[in-house]
């Protein structure tokens, strides 16, 4: 993956965690991520954001599934370099 759709991606998983947060939209904002993510073929992402999409209903719990994400996103963008 290249640098540019990395950090887009970096930037979808950040949408949805602030969508868990303020409790607006998660949902569909969860639904919307997951496509984007699904779409990437990146397996390890993908778990990470489906596993916060089936537990949104508990924010902490999502919340750390996209840290994850995160964390993961971090680390190819560190590899590009």
């Amino acid at each position: 993956m290249d640098l540019q759709r990395l950090q887009i991606l970096t930037e979808v998983v950040r949408e949805y965690k602030t969508a868990i947060h303020m409790d607006e939209k998660k949902e569909e904002v969860g639904r919307e991520v997951l496509d984007i993510i699904m779409n990437s073929q990146d397996l390890v992402l993908y778990g990470h954001v489906k596993r916060a999409k089936d537990i949104d209903k508990f924010p902490g719990e999502a919340i750390k599934y996209l840290d994850q994400a995160t964390a993961y996103l971090h680390q190819k963008i560190d590899e590009q370099f």
